[in-house]
């Protein structure tokens, strides 16, 4: 029973394969080709698995200033292409050379500013430097200076505080040593103290002039410890084996000042008697044309030591007036004289070293 006419491609049935069919299943089916030995360039023959698809080519990113980064290279597996190679290979070269190049420039930067610190710092050092030794050199630190005024003035033989013995770094330029001997350590014993010592070398001049204020010399006198001194002095004098004391009195106007110069054999004995020397005082010279004055009434007393010397004063009016606790030209003739002392010490020690130079 037929169920219409038959398609056209079923006029021939499928080559099956067997023993007149050798070979492969055909992939193509038309007249005259049951079985293709070769294929023609549009036929393919199917195989089993999956097809090999083409790789690619690796895009490199777009960068915004035109240079590649390392990262603009797509991964490919397998040995990339040299011209690549050689390209990333410079790129990376560059991004070194300039990142040395900060790091020089940070170095340089640190150690200009370093010594530019120190070329600061030093130049600070020699500007400050002539500021202290001018201030080391000043006159007012060298002299010793008598204590300040208390409410009411000491009645003798009431003594002031001791003022600190002078530094002999602090020698006015006038009377500084030109040698590198230390005026202390040339003053301070009686071996090495050995120039002529009188009170013409002590208070030599008839006026002097300190810190502006004029004094005209009255008398001088050369005399035993003891007599120099009131008895409580005295003692101290003794105990540390006073040698001498020189005494010199100078007026200006109605105020009058006697300083005296006592003599010790080494600087230890003159300090412990510029310490001790809390009760007493230096018999104040008078006569000629020198009134008498600061006999049993309050007057400026001061004392010091330098060297193997201690040396006093005491100042007061000639009209035998006690000292007020205002006053200031009494305080000032005894600071004057004690300084004046101080710096005939020194001329002293300058001399003394020039000879034996």
């Amino acid at each position: 029973m037929s169920n219409g006419p038959a398609p056209d491609n079923a006029a021939k049935p499928l080559p099956r394969r067997g023993a007149d069919t050798p070979g492969r299943i055909p992939t193509q089916y038309g007249p005259g080709n049951p079985v293709a030995e070769t294929l023609t360039e549009s036929q393919y023959r199917v195989r089993p698995g999956a097809p090999n698809l083409p790789i690619p080519e690796p895009q490199r990113a777009a960068e915004p200033d035109g240079e590649p980064s390392p990262m603009s290279f797509a991964v490919r597996p397998g040995t990339p292409d040299a011209s690549v190679h050689e390209e990333f290979q410079a790129m990376l070269d560059r991004q070194e050379a300039a990142s040395a190049r900060r790091r020089r420039q940070l170095w340089l930067g640190t150690a200009l500013v370093a010594v530019l610190v120190l070329v600061g710092t030093g130049a600070t050092l020699l500007t400050t430097r002539p500021a202290k030794q001018s201030a080391a050199a000043s006159p007012s630190a060298a002299a010793p200076t008598a204590s300040a005024p208390a409410d009411t003035a000491p009645a003798i033989p009431v003594q002031q505080t001791p003022t600190d013995t002078p530094s002999p770094t602090a020698v006015p330029s006038a009377l500084a040593p030109t040698t590198a001997v230390d005026p202390a350590t040339l003053l301070g014993a009686a071996a090495t103290d050995t120039a002529p010592l009188s009170a013409v070398t002590l208070f030599p001049g008839k006026s002097v002039t300190v810190d502006n204020h004029s004094y005209t010399q009255a008398l001088t006198t050369a005399s035993a410890c003891v007599p120099a001194v009131t008895p409580n002095l005295a003692a101290v004098l003794t105990k540390y084996g006073c040698r001498k004391v020189f005494r010199a009195s100078y007026a200006t106007g109605t105020t009058a000042v006697t300083v005296g110069v006592g003599v010790f054999d080494s600087a230890a004995q003159a300090a412990a008697v510029k310490a001790q020397a809390t009760a007493g005082n230096l018999e104040p010279l008078s006569g000629g044309a020198l009134p008498a004055f600061c006999h049993a009434v309050a007057c400026r007393l001061s004392v010091n030591a330098y060297g193997r010397y201690a040396y006093f004063t005491v100042a007061g009016y000639t009209t035998g007036k006690p000292v007020p606790a205002a006053d200031t030209s009494a305080l000032a003739a005894g600071t004057d004289m004690g300084r004046m002392v101080f710096e005939n010490l020194l001329a002293r020690a300058r001399g003394e070293a020039t000879a034996k130079n």
